[in-house]
């Protein structure tokens, strides 16, 4: 007999610990056979990614899993956004337990996903390690390779060296809200990322808005670095604390505007950003595969390679389930 095909809420009151524990021990079993030197992050984190709206406005995940015997051995996970820019997209996740594949599993929970999809057309899973069983499931379903991320890591010692702010230029910094006087300026640095390079992907990252860091400023701490140059933004970055585990950090967006490229601007506000982190031990990144030049500037940080993963794309009409 098969595995039990089946919908769970693991936000609901009517979800057990069991099956809250049961999706964490897959995704767990995921992360250390494709990142055995890096602890997977612990329940309390993963839970609340699972119940709280992602940083692009993607609502928190419908999940449907299968079980053998009552225990659940893998599961597929679907994420849309209420953004009309993303309307024609879900993000998919399948997992299955390395003991329970090749048995059709991982095809069945495939099977769930145009209903789970509220009419979305597109389907984009950006978690497929390079060379894994999961890239090769993926080929087999049709799904196209789109673009390629590496994963990158930076055991915080003592922080590297920084030059001086070239003259003319001037840094503010910030811990949680924007300063209001800030808050727009802020803005167009993070809409300035629109040129970053993440290959063939039909994921609209979003125009962000006052309203929207606002929003994000409720759920998220963040420390940002602004660079400004007569007024107007240069340079920004953002490293995002994780809420769980305090000595862990995420590097988020690093853009310098056009005009100010060329400069070591990039790596400037990088570096500053890396001594105003009191109590991070680690801070992980990730980095377009073919974005060679900030690939190099985190080096130059200390930065090191722990992966590359890839982003796979599928019509949902097409998908060979």
């Amino acid at each position: 007999m098969g595995a039990l095909i089946e919908e769970l809420d693991f936000a609901s009151a009517s979800a057990s610990e069991d099956d809250r524990r049961g999706l964490y021990d897959v995704v767990t079993a995921w992360a250390v056979e494709n990142v055995p030197d890096e602890d997977p992050p612990p329940f309390e984190d993963r839970a609340a990614r699972w119940t709280s709206p992602d940083e692009l406005g993607f609502e928190p995940p419908r999940f449907a899993v299968a079980r053998e015997a009552g225990k659940i051995v893998g599961f597929v996970q679907v994420k849309i956004s209420a953004a009309e820019a993303n309307a024609h997209l879900a993000m998919v996740t399948v997992l299955v337990l390395p003991r329970h594949r090749r048995r059709g599993i991982g095809t069945a929970l495939l099977r769930e996903v145009p209903a789970m999809v509220s009419g979305r057309t597109v389907i984009e899973s950006w978690s497929v390690f390079q060379g894994s069983p999961g890239e090769h499931f993926a080929a087999a379903r049709g799904f196209r390779v789109i673009t390629s991320m590496t994963r990158q890591r930076l055991v915080l010692g003592e922080p590297p060296e920084t030059r001086a702010v070239p003259d003319g230029y001037e840094l503010v910094t910030w811990r949680g809200a924007a300063p209001e006087e800030f808050v727009e300026t802020y803005v167009d640095g993070l809409n300035a990322m629109a040129d970053a390079p993440f290959g063939e992907t039909a994921l609209a990252s979003g125009h962000s808005t006052v309203e929207s860091v606002r929003r994000e400023e409720e759920t998220a701490d963040n420390r940002v670095l602004l660079l400004l140059h007569e007024g107007e933004v240069a340079a920004v970055t953002v490293v995002q604390l994780n809420p769980v585990v305090p000595s862990i950090a995420e590097q988020l967006e690093t853009v310098v505007l056009p005009a100010h490229r060329g400069k070591g601007l990039g790596r400037l506000v990088k570096a500053r950003m890396l001594h105003d982190l009191t109590g991070v031990e680690q801070i992980f990144t990730r980095t377009s595969s073919g974005n060679e030049h900030m690939l190099r500037v985190n080096h130059s940080l200390g930065y090191e390679d722990i992966y590359v993963y890839l982003a796979v794309q599928a019509k949902t009409a097409d998908l060979q389930a």
